[in-house]
C-alpha cells in the first residue's frame, strides 16, 4: 500500500490504541519447582538455546518489504521468528536423536521496538510466541516497563488470558508499601506470574534459575517507578545459597538484564566477580554478541545480540557434585552463535499467525489511516545508526522535531531539538526498492507512553542555557562515564570537539539558523534557547549531575531562564483547535516530517533527501 503525500505536516490524531490497564485477579498457572531427580557423579550432556533484547521482532527488518521468511537465498534481512522457530526445531531434533535435554531461555527485553507492541494488552504477541516456541524460562528487561508497572500488569494478564505458561524469574524486584502505583504488578507476581525463582529438572540435572535487572538498565527505566531494583550482587547472592542450600541445584543460572560488552565487560562481568556460585549468566540489556561465552572466575557468560539476530547455541557437560558442599563441574563441548538469516527457511506456521497479527494492527491503525505495509517513503540511501558519533537517522528524527515543534509552536519555535541514541532503536536501509513502509518508520523511534495512554513518548519543549547545552553534550562524548544511550542527535547545532579529557572534549558550540551561525558561550547562564526532545529524554537531565559527580548538570526552565521547571509536563499540543493538549508522539513527528518530504521522483511517495546518507557536519571532531 503507498501513502499519498501530504500537504504540509499532518499528525495523525486519530489513532485510537490506548492501553486499558485492568487487573484480572485468577492466578496464573507456572511450572512448579521439579522435586529432586537424585543427582549422581554421571555426567551429563546439556544444550542450552538463548536469546536476549528481541524487543517485539517478530518480523525480519531492514526493510521489511524485503523479508521472504519461507525461502532461502533470496533477502539480506536479518531475524524473524519464523526462521527463530525453524532454527530452534532443527536444534531440538538433532539433541533429541543425541538424547541430550535442551533449555530455552531469554535475557529480558521481550518487549517494545515494532508496531507488534501496540497488542500487548490485549494479544501479548511476544510472550505467546516464546510460549508456542518453547522457552523454559525469561526475565524482565528494562523496556518491560515502558508502559509502567501498570502497563506491564495488562501485557501480563493479557498473556494469561492467552495461555501463556512461559515462567518470568524476576528476583531483585521491590515493590512500594507505601505507593499504589506498583499495586497491579505487585498483584500480577503474587499470582505466581512472576516468579523469583525456578527450580526444574531437566535430564538428570536439577537446575535453578533467576532473573536480575541491573544498575543501567533500572537507570534508563524511571516509568518502572515506584517500583525499585535491589543491588544484582546483593540479590545473587540471595539466590544462590538459596538454590545451593535449600533447593539443592546441580547448576545455577541467572537470566541477566544487566549486560557485558563485546570485550567481556560489563555489569555481568562485575556479577559474576562479586557473586561466586553462578554457573551461567545468559545476558541482555547491551545489545553486543559474544561470538564465544566469557569466563570470568567460575561462571560463564554468554549473550546473543538483539532483536532475534541470532540465537545462542550453547552444549555443556555437568558432571553433579557427590558431596555436600561442592559444586557440579561444568565443561563446555561447544558454542555456536547462529546467525537468523536468509540462509534459514522459516517455519510457515509460525508466519502465518504473524501475518494474523499484523491484520489485527492494521484494524488498529484504520482509524489513523495506516497500515503496517504503508509505503510512507522512499530513499537511495541507508541512513545509518553508529555509536558515539552524528548518525544520519538521528539527524532525520531530530530535523523532525524541531520542524513539527516550530509548526506547531510558531510564536516561540524551538531552536534545537535532541534526541539520545538509547531512544533510536533502529536505522533505516534502502533495501531493494527502497520503500520505507510505516512499520519500518515505526522501529526508528517505537518506545515508552504518554499520560493520555497512547504509545510513544509525546515530545516536549522547555528552555535551557549554554552552559547547561554544554554539559549535556560533554556527558554524551564520555565514554568513559555514560554508555552509547546518552550520545545525543540534535538539530540546531554545530558541535566540535576533541579527545581531551572526559568532562573537556567540547571546544566549540555553534547555534545554526537560516541566518548563519552563531557561536554559544558555554561558560553562559543568562541567555537561554528552547529546547525540544521527549518527555523521556527530559525526565534523565538529572543523570548529567550524577553520572559527573556533580561536576556538569542541566536544568530545565520556564522562558525567563531562571525558573526552574518539571520539562517532562510541557508538551506539544499536536491539535491546538481540539479542548485539552493532544500529545505529540516521537513517532507522529517523525510521520509527519517524512510525510512532507518532496516527491522529487513524481511517484506519488515522498523522498529521503540524499543528505540524510551521511553525516551533515553537526559533530566535527578537531585535533
Amino acid at each position: 500500500m503507498t501513502r499519498n503525500p501530504r500537504a504540509g505536516f499532518q499528525v495523525w490524531s486519530g489513532l485510537t490504541l490506548g492501553i486499558a490497564f485492568g487487573l484480572a485477579t485468577a492466578g496464573c498457572g507456572s511450572d512448579e519447582p521439579a522435586p529432586p531427580s537424585g543427582s549422581s557423579s554421571t555426567t551429563q550432556k546439556l544444550l542450552i538455546l538463548h536469546t536476549n533484547d528481541l524487543h517485539s521482532h517478530l518480523n525480519g527488518f531492514a526493510p521489511e518489504e524485503d523479508y521472504t521468511p519461507l525461502t532461502k537465498g533470496d533477502d539480506t534481512t536479518q531475524g524473524g521468528v519464523a526462521r527463530l522457530a525453524a532454527a530452534i526445531a532443527s536444534e531440538r531434533a538433532s539433541a533429541e536423536s543425541a538424547h541430550e535435554p535442551v533449555l530455552l531461555l531469554d535475557a529480558g527485553d521481550f518487549m517494545m521496538g515494532t508496531l507488534f507492541e501496540l497488542l500487548g494488552t490485549t494479544q501479548a504477541s511476544e510472550l505467546t510466541f516464546l510460549q508456542d516456541l518453547g522457552y523454559d524460562a525469561t526475565t524482565l528487561g528494562n523496556h518491560e516497563f515502558d508502559w509502567t508497572s501498570a502497563g506491564l500488569a495488562a501485557i501480563l494478564n493479557a498473556a494469561r488470558t492467552q495461555g501463556v505458561k512461559v515462567p518470568i524469574v524476576a528476583s531483585n524486584l521491590q515493590f512500594s508499601a507505601d505507593d499504589a502505583g506498583d499495586d497491579a504488578l505487585e498483584a500480577v507476581a503474587s499470582a505466581g506470574m512472576i516468579q523469583p525463582k525456578l527450580v526444574k529438572t531437566v535430564g538428570k540435572l536439577k537446575v535453578g534459575f533467576f532473573g536480575l535487572l541491573g544498575s543501567d538498565a533500572a537507570t534508563v527505566t524511571p516509568q518502572a517507578a515506584p517500583v525499585t531494583f535491589e543491588a544484582i550482587a546483593d540479590a545473587a547472592k540471595r539466590m544462590v545459597t538459596e538454590l545451593r542450600e535449600t533447593d539443592h541445584v546441580d547448576l545455577v543460572v541467572a537470566l541477566s538484564h544487566s549486560g557485558i560488552h563485546a570485550d567481556g565487560t560489563g555489569e555481568d562481568a562485575k556479577l559474576a566477580m562479586d557473586a561466586p556460585g553462578i554457573d551461567l549468566i545468559v545476558s541482555g540489556h547491551t545489545h553486543d554478541s559474544l561470538s564465544q561465552p566469557v569466563q570470568v572466575g567460575s561462571t560463564w557468560i554468554v549473550t546473543a545480540g538483539s532483536y532475534g539476530r541470532f540465537l545462542g547455541e550453547l552444549s555443556l557437560s555437568v558432571t553433579p557434585a557427590t558431596k555436600a558442599g561442592e559444586t557440579a563441574t561444568l565443561t563446555i563441548d561447544d558454542y555456536t552463535l547462529r546467525d537468523i538469516d536468509d540462509s534459514i527457511a522459516g517455519d510457515a506456521a509460525t508466519q502465518t499467525k504473524v501475518d494474523a497479527y499484523v491484520d489485527v494492527i492494521d484494524a488498529a491503525l484504520s482509524t489513523a489511516d495506516l497500515a503496517y505495509r504503508d509505503v510512507v517513503a522512499t530513499t537511495e540511501t541507508d541512513l545509518p545508526l553508529p555509536q558515539y558519533a552524528e548518525a544520519p537517522i538521528g539527524n532525520l528524527v531530530t530535523d523532525a522535531y524541531r520542524t513539527l515543534g516550530a509548526a506547531l509552536e510558531p510564536d516561540d519555535p524551538p531552536l534545537i531539538a535532541v534526541e539520545a541514541n538509547g531512544q533510536l532503536r533502529a536505522d533505516i536501509k534502502q533495501g531493494t526498492a527502497g520503500n520505507v513502509w510505516f512499520s519500518d518508520l515505526f522501529r526508528v523511534t517505537p518506545d515508552g507512553i504518554g499520560p493520555d495512554q497512547m504509545p510513544g513518548f509525546p515530545l516536549v519543549t522547555f528552555y535551557l542555557n549554554a552552559a547547561d547545552i554544554a554539559s549535556g553534550l560533554e556527558l554524551g562524548l564520555a565514554p568513559e562515564l555514560a554508555s552509547n544511550d546518552y550520545f545525543l542527535q540534535v538539530s540546531g547545532l554545530k558541535v566540535e570537539h576533541g579527545q581531551g579529557n572526559p568532562l573537556g572534549r567540547i571546544s566549540r558550540i555553534s547555534l545554526v539558523t537560516p541566518d548563519g551561525e552563531q557561536e554559544l558561550d558555554p561558560t553562559d547562564t543568562t541567555t537561554c534557547y528552547k529546547i525540544v526532545t521527549t518527555n523521556y529524554v527530559a525526565g534523565l537531565l538529572g543523570v548529567v549531575e550524577q553520572f559527573t559527580g556533580g561536576l556538569l548538570s542541566v536544568t530545565a526552565k520556564d522562558s525567563d531562564c531562571k525558573t526552574p521547571i518539571d520539562p517532562t509536563t510541557r508538551f506539544i499540543d499536536a491539535d491546538p483547535k481540539t479542548k485539552g493538549v493532544q500529545e505529540l508522539k516521537q513517532w507522529q513527528a517523525l510521520l509527519g516530517y517524512v510525510s512532507a518530504l518532496p516527491d522529487s521522483d513524481g511517484d506519488g511517495v515522498p523522498n529521503i533527501p540524499a543528505a540524510y546518507g551521511s553525516p551533515q557536519g553537526r559533530y566535527v571532531e578537531v585535533k
